[in-house]
């Protein structure tokens, strides 16, 4: 006998949970709303069976705290990618009672995207290196306003001392005298506020390197982080990046899956003969995305180990080694084809990066 079961869509936000049951042998629908809060939410669902719902939200800004409360009291709960949810061409209304239908209904007939959920630990390390990378984008847009202040107030310092680029030594202390040497009062307290703002966040990075070079070296991540560091434009950090948003490896049957992923599909628009290609997508994750592009900053010079790649490559399997080497010596040759064809340099090298997926995928199912 076929088990009766309950599909609730659960439509999410900070004001109120609306909530669809849609019972699937009658179709009955009952619709309720709670306050958004776990336990509002566990007192309307406990006058059903818990072990007959099958429960699904949109991933949004809750996160995966739902999840984990509706499954630490027995509950099967699924997180649904946004993005794909299927939309009907022509319905132009909106509202949370039609999206927790939608939600319910779609899920019942396994129409739904279903996102991986990671454990607690895996999403905090992922966490902790998400947040150096906001502290380093963040610095890069206080130097880029200090170096434009100077500007404004026509102190070059690349014209007047013939330096090649900022933020060294040299260009600290010549920024240092400027300052000292002013005498409006304001200029004065405002240049140094932004530069104690920017030593600051210097400061945090670092504290941030430290522990990520320690989760590095823990038996979790050890030999993944050396099989990635091994490739030409990885270093630990980018390497601990790619590795805390991708979780398991093995999830992934094969590197097209990877790369999609990771949102360097190409979109298509081919109908009636003719063939029309355009931009990579961008619809997956965007942090692996940008490692790996900046990752080919290198991939059109000619392949060598350098020095430091060479330390980095020190005690490592020869197969993996291997594995990086084809990876070096496959990315010069599709980017150069790429540049003798005329394509763009950026194109060439984004196209060198969805490449390069394919290889971190084999080195990780090595070691995994």
């Amino acid at each position: 006998m076929q088990k009766n079961l309950f599909y609730v869509g659960i439509d999410v936000d900070d004001k109120s949970f609306h909530v669809a049951v849609l019972c699937r042998i009658s179709n009955d629908l009952q619709e309720f709303k709670c306050a958004p809060n776990i336990t509002s939410l566990l007192k309307k669902l406990s006058k059903f069976e818990s072990n007959r719902l099958v429960i699904c939200y949109e991933a949004s800004h809750l996160g995966f705290s739902l999840y984990r409360s509706l499954a630490e009291k027995g509950y099967r709960c699924d997180v649904i990618a946004p993005s794909l949810i299927p939309e009907l061409p022509g319905k132009k209304q909106k509202t949370d009672k039609i999206d927790a239908r939608k939600l319910a209904e779609y899920h019942m007939k396994n129409l739904l995207t279903i996102v991986h959920v990671p454990s607690f630990v895996e999403e905090m390390d992922r966490d902790l290196v998400r947040s150096r990378k906001f502290l380093a984008h963040q610095s890069a847009k206080q130097k880029n306003k200090i170096t434009s202040f100077c500007r404004t107030l026509g102190w070059h310092y690349k014209q007047e001392t013939g330096a090649k680029s900022y933020w060294n030594a040299s260009h600290l202390n010549w920024l240092e005298k400027k300052v000292t040497s002013c005498d409006n009062a304001s200029l004065k307290i405002n240049l140094t506020i932004l530069q104690r703002q920017l030593e600051q966040t210097l400061e945090n990075i670092s504290l941030y390197n430290a522990e990520i070079e320690k989760l590095a070296k823990t038996d979790k991540y050890a030999k993944k982080v050396s099989a990635l560091n091994c490739y030409r434009g990885l270093d630990t950090n980018s390497s601990i990046a790619i590795i805390t948003e991708l979780g398991d490896i093995n999830r992934f049957k094969n590197p097209s899956h990877l790369m999609s992923y990771c949102g360097f599909d190409l979109i298509e628009y081919s109908s009636g003969g003719k063939e029309r290609k355009f931009s990579m997508s961008k619809d997956g994750n965007k942090y692996v995305r940008s490692v790996a592009i900046e990752a080919c900053q290198y991939a059109l010079m000619a392949p060598k180990a350098s020095a430091a790649l060479r330390i980095r490559r020190r005690g490592v399997d020869k197969e993996l080694t291997n594995i990086a080497d084809r990876c070096m010596a496959r990315l010069y040759k599709k980017g150069t084809r790429l540049l003798f064809a005329g394509k763009e340099r950026n194109k060439a090298k984004v196209a060198c990066a969805r490449e390069m997926l394919g290889f971190v995928w084999e080195s990780l199912r090595a070691v995994s």
